[in-house]
């Protein structure tokens, strides 16, 4: 692509003086890291009727080679930027896999720019088409009102940074302090997940805005699946089948005009503040829910195999007679957002982030394929759409605004010591209304059952009244989160040996903790349990730890620690975020 570009370039009428201009460049980097903590993790995510694949203790082996270009006559050029990336781990599982090199030594391309731009077309008038990355804000990595391009969490080292797109983007300067930016973005991309993703497939954590169905859901899942001891419900309930989550499928919005994704951004600089106001019409990058097909299976599953081939009536009591797969489609909602980003220094330097997100309904039908229970009191069936009372099923995402938004102060105390605090109102992977300011509504961690005089009761209660008539309320339990949580970020750098070496250590806090409902049966309602942050159930950090070392000459060695605290509902202890790492990093740039 460059080659004919520069021939492009080279034939375009020239104003005298022009020449053409080529610049070369990129970096070597190599990563090793190493999990620390992958047996507890598998213990947490994986069981025998619902095996994972364990997460190997090496957890990165990658080398990045990156090739950067810029070509340049006049008022016309072009940016790209390529990376070759090379996966240390084979993927031979067959001998003939030994045959294919790719397979043997696992390689792939990465587009982060390739872009055509022109600068004063018109007097003030800029334009870049192509594949870009159009990042905006003045939080420091939490850019709430960064919208129009992907987030990139595949690598959580690089938290913050995002993905290039195939986009138009025009900058007007009127006046020396005033840019004006549109962004035109054909088609909509989703954020990039980390590989550690699918572990947040977790059938306990109920994504229904509604109380009341999340609380039925909870008992009907118990009333089938392995929360029920086969001891005191034996003579309720003949069979046992597990609630698992199935296959995960993803739809994409529709390639059509009016999916095009649309940006505008005026910002300027009064006296010593900037300020922004963007607009951004499109998609939300983190899928939700908007479809799942329940299915039952009937192949018995036993913690030993060898048990699963014996007849049911002989079957050891931790024996399972199946699953309850539950098949999800995944979609990305629309949205309008409205940000405003506010920065300047008073001594202190100071920033303010704030995006106002206007979401559409999401709701999620759950389509039944005849799932069957034997009881003591009969057989029960369900068959069909659930019934929510609404064909389109329950909601997963309303259509009530919410805010996020991030606050940081910063402070240089010399020229070897730098601070950083900022206060996080909403993760990227956090959406919907539901937090001290609007809503109510609750993102679930974990979930099980009880009853107000034991299980036992709560089967009784329900099984003759299983088809759409349960009252879950004085039997599930939650541990639940609001949709739109608070951190407390740290941040402390220590340059030293001439700005040749960097101290860092770098902390996240989880504020809000985690909430546990269940029935009282002494007060005879429910009742909320608040483990704040400093208790064991409630506490949830980041510690990340480093330390980097420039040799000069573009060579530059980075080591440090990555560690995620908290139990495995909080935020950061869930086994989707990835554990605790040891990490170690070379890079040269040329």
């Amino acid at each position: 692509m460059l080659l004919p570009t520069l021939l492009l370039l080279a034939g375009t009428p020239a104003h005298a003086g022009d020449e053409l201009e080529v610049d070369f460049g990129g970096m070597v980097q190599y990563d090793l890291r190493f999990r620390l903590n992958t047996r507890a993790m598998q213990e947490q995510y994986s069981s025998f009727f619902d095996p994972k694949p364990e997460l190997p203790s090496i957890s990165r082996n990658e080398l990045i080679t990156r090739f950067n270009a810029h070509a340049k006559m006049g008022r016309f050029g072009l940016k790209t930027s390529l990376d070759f990336v090379m996966r240390g781990y084979p993927q031979t599982e067959q001998l003939s896999d030994l045959y294919l090199y790719n397979t043997n030594a696992p390689f792939r391309f990465e587009a982060q720019e390739a872009y055509l731009y022109a600068f004063d077309l018109a007097k003030g008038f800029d334009l870049r088409i192509g594949m870009q990355k159009a990042m905006f804000g003045v939080g420091d990595q939490f850019n709430p009102t960064n919208t129009v391009t992907p987030n990139d969490l595949e690598d959580v080292l690089l938290f913050g940074d995002q993905q290039s797109n195939l986009m138009v983007r025009m900058d007007y300067n009127p006046t020396w302090n005033v840019q004006l930016t549109g962004i035109l973005v054909p088609i909509f991309k989703p954020a990039l997940l980390p590989r550690t993703g699918f572990l947040a497939q977790n059938p306990e954590r109920f994504p229904y805005v509604s109380d009341a169905s999340r609380w039925t859901l909870n008992v009907e899942k118990a009333i089938a699946d392995h929360s029920i001891d086969p001891d005191v419900a034996g003579a309720l309930l003949r069979t046992r089948y597990p609630t698992v989550v199935g296959d995960i499928a993803v739809q994409q919005p529709e390639f059509r005009a009016e999916n095009m994704q649309g940006f505008f951004r005026a910002g300027g600089q009064f006296g010593l503040v900037d300020v922004a106001l963007s607009y951004y019409r499109g998609f939300s990058d983190s899928p939700q829910p908007i479809r799942t097909d329940v299915r039952q299976t009937d192949q018995p599953l036993c913690p030993n195999p060898e048990d699963e081939l014996l007849p049911p009536e002989e079957r050891p009591p931790e024996c399972y007679d199946g699953q309850i797969r539950n098949d999800v489609v995944l979609g990305f909602p629309r949205m309008h957002v409205l940000g405003l980003n506010l920065s300047g220094e008073a001594g202190i330097g100071y920033r303010l982030e704030f995006g106002a997100f206007f979401p559409d309904e999401v709701r999620n039908p759950v389509y039944q394929d005849n799932i069957t229970f034997e009881t003591a009191v009969g057989s029960i069936s369900q068959d069909g759409l659930y019934d929510f009372g609404d064909p389109d099923g329950d909601v997963v995402v309303s259509n009530t605004p919410f805010f996020k938004w991030s606050l940081g102060l910063d402070y240089t105390i010399s020229k070897h010591v730098y601070l950083n605090t900022m206060w996080i109102h909403g993760f990227p992977d956090e959406f919907g209304a539901g937090d001290w300011l609007i809503g109510n509504a609750k993102a679930v961690r974990a979930s099980d059952t009880t009853g107000p005089d034991g299980w036992n009761n709560c089967v009784e209660l329900n099984l003759a009244t299983f088809d759409r008539t349960i009252d879950g309320s004085q039997c599930a339990r939650e541990w639940y989160k609001p949709r739109i949580n608070d951190y407390v970020v740290l941040g402390l750098d220590i340059n030293f040996a001439s700005q040749r070496g960097l101290l860092r250590l770098f902390t996240i806090w989880d504020v809000i903790g985690i909430y546990e409902e269940s029935w009282n049966p002494t007060s005879g309602e429910r009742e909320v349990i608040w483990h704040h942050l400093f208790t064991k159930d409630g506490f949830s950090a980041v510690i990340y730890p480093s330390l980097a070392w420039n040799f000069g000459n573009g060579l530059e060695v980075e080591g440090g620690a990555l560690l995620e605290l908290g139990k495995p509902w909080s935020k950061f202890g869930s086994p989707e975020a990835g554990g605790n790492q040891l990490w170690t990093r070379a890079r040269y740039s040329f």
